[in-house]
């Protein structure tokens, strides 16, 4: 069956389904960008493999850290130094994306059958953007004391597990104690946990 995509169109059909949900970053990603248009002859499973060519299988992931706290701990230290690279290292690639993340997500499925490389884009718009802006904020800054805060137990995914619409609890330069989401979702498989973007809330 064809699948068709709006362009521009708000992504109000992601919301109407449980509208008090954690959001996925690729959920928050197409709400705030909306939708490029799809037109494809191709079943999701053909968008996948094509999307896979040229990208070695992978059913680990690859650096990041051993929690989602010691995570969060290396991404604030990549920040104060203004290690961009160091930062980006901590996202998913475009690997892990598409054997681990993108297969377990909704839009493998009708109504939404989005291709991997639809959601790749705009989960990569949105990190960039979202990464581009927390440097501009906090790099060369200390930032906070303590504290990750997630607003629930996480869910299964795949073989590992994810954490959505995490926040980090702390001080800020100027001395004020805050709650702020400064990166997207938290991947974790195999003892390892990375984010899924920096998508975040600036």
């Amino acid at each position: 069956m064809t699948r068709l995509a709006v362009l521009f169109f708000p992504f109000v059909f992601l919301l109407s389904a449980c509208a008090d949900a954690p959001m996925s970053d690729a959920e928050r990603a197409l709400e705030d960008d909306g939708v490029t248009v799809v037109d494809s002859i191709f079943p999701i499973e053909e968008e996948l493999r094509r999307f896979r060519i040229g990208l070695s299988p992978t059913d680990t992931l690859q650096g990041g850290a051993p929690t989602p706290e010691a995570l969060v701990d290396t991404f604030l230290r990549a920040v104060e130094a203004a290690d961009t690279l160091a930062v980006a290292s901590l996202a998913l690639n475009r690997a892990e994306f598409a054997w681990l993340y993108y297969p377990y997500t909704q839009y493998t499925m009708p109504p939404y059958e989005l291709s991997p490389a639809l959601v790749w884009f705009q989960l990569q718009n949105r990190s960039s953007r979202g990464l581009t802006r927390l440097l501009q904020r906090y790099a060369g800054e200390t930032l906070y004391d303590t504290g990750l805060h997630c607003p629930d137990g996480g869910e299964a995914w795949g073989d590992g597990w994810i954490w959505h619409n995490c926040t980090v609890r702390g001080r800020i330069p100027s001395g004020d104690d805050v709650e702020e989401r400064l990166f997207g979702s938290i991947l974790a498989l195999g003892g390892r946990a990375k984010f899924v973007s920096f998508n975040n809330e600036f």
